[in-house]
């Protein structure tokens, strides 16, 4: 993929670009949506973990993070 954006490109030119690397990487069109989705599923999971819930009655939300070593489950 691009790593920088060159100057006398407009951002549409580059998404056709990034999308021509996506296909020649994997292969085919399945194969480049697959990848994504699997980062975005990723991405999304991870993010979900990361996210505090807050307090419920005192106790931190049960699974909004893993627990530390010294906690009980």
């Amino acid at each position: 993929m691009t790593a920088e954006r060159l100057e006398d490109t407009d951002p549409q030119t580059e998404i056709e670009c990034e999308i021509d690397d996506l296909i020649a990487e994997h292969g085919s069109e399945r194969a480049a949506i697959r990848a994504l989705l699997h980062d975005m599923t990723v991405l999304l999971a991870d993010a979900d973990r990361s996210v505090s819930r807050g307090f419920l009655r005192g106790l931190f939300s049960y699974g909004a993070r893993p627990p530390a070593p010294d906690e009980e489950p």
